[in-house]
Formats: C-alpha cells, sequence, structure tokens
C-alpha cells in the first residue's frame, strides 16, 4: 500500500513493528524516533499535532508540509531502523511490509477525537496512570506541562 498523504492533508498513521516485536521499548530507539520527528518538524517537511511512541507501533497526527507524507515517513522510519540495528549489532527488519494505517482527517471532530486517542493509548495499554504521565507523547506538550521536541501545533485550518 502506498501511502495518500499529499502536502497540506492532516493524517493519522499508524507505523507498526514487524511480528509485534517491541522494537520502541528501547531508550536508543524512543529517542531516535524523537530525534527524526524533531528533524522533519525543523525543515519544515512536516506539521506535528500529536505524537505516542508505544513499545511495538507509534501513532502520528501530522500534516506534510514541504515533501509528500511518503518521503517524510521513509526518512523517519529509515533513522529508527538504523538505531535499533546499531543497538542490536545487527540489521533487522523493523518495520511491517506495508503502509501501515493510514487515515485523512476530515473534520474537527475527527481531528480531536483522534488526538485523544493518540494521548490515551499508553492509558489503556496500562503505562501510564493519565496521558501526561508517559513521557514518549506529545501529552505533556497540550496540557503546557512542558515544551518539548518535537513541537506540535494546530493544523491550519482549525485556527
Amino acid at each position: 500500500m502506498r501511502r495518500r498523504g499529499k502536502r497540506g492533508e492532516t493524517r493519522f498513521l499508524t507505523c507498526s513493528c514487524v511480528d509485534g516485536r517491541r522494537f520502541l521499548q528501547t531508550r536508543s530507539a524512543q529517542q531516535a524516533v524523537v530525534q527524526g520527528l524533531n528533524a522533519l518538524v525543523q525543515a519544515d517537511a512536516i506539521a506535528l499535532h500529536a505524537w505516542v511512541i508505544m513499545g511495538y507501533h507509534l501513532h502520528l497526527l501530522l500534516t506534510p508540509r514541504l515533501v509528500e507524507l511518503e518521503e517524510s515517513l521513509a526518512i523517519l522510519k529509515t533513522r529508527i531502523a538504523c538505531a535499533i540495528a546499531k543497538e542490536a549489532g545487527m540489521p533487522q527488519q523493523v518495520w511491517e511490509r506495508g503502509g501501515g494505517f493510514d487515515r485523512l482527517i476530515w473534520s474537527d471532530r475527527a481531528y480531536w477525537n483522534i488526538l485523544s486517542y493518540i494521548h490515551f493509548n499508553p492509558v489503556k495499554a496500562g503505562l501510564a496512570s493519565v496521558p501526561e504521565d508517559w513521557q514518549w507523547s506529545s501529552a505533556r506538550d497540550w496540557t503546557k506541562q512542558r515544551r518539548n521536541t518535537p513541537q506540535v501545533r494546530h493544523p491550519s485550518w482549525l485556527e
């Protein structure tokens, strides 16, 4: 499946690790995700609205800006896979084949529902009692408890 996201379209994405393996639970993998997202935000390749890193998947709510979605995701996923391979000392397949889950956000209501779903993912998984307790998420940024990278912001069509 090819990602269909075009510049300016807000998308909800899920990227899953192969066979449900928990590649994203290590600190180096989590830092690679944050650094990769931050690099894309700073390059103005994406506007990032919400994110969460779970053990075997990653949820993103974003709007591609300067390049198509597929190119931004390839950069991000390659960076994460390289960090995981370096830690393991050998190359390995990290991501499920195919495009993963990809949904166009078509309304304000859908946007807020997805944002809430992303932030409550660690709570539902029993990893945190409230969304703000999970370090590997944008929930704290939304509640103004920190200003961490990568910077999150509303899509222009909500303003």
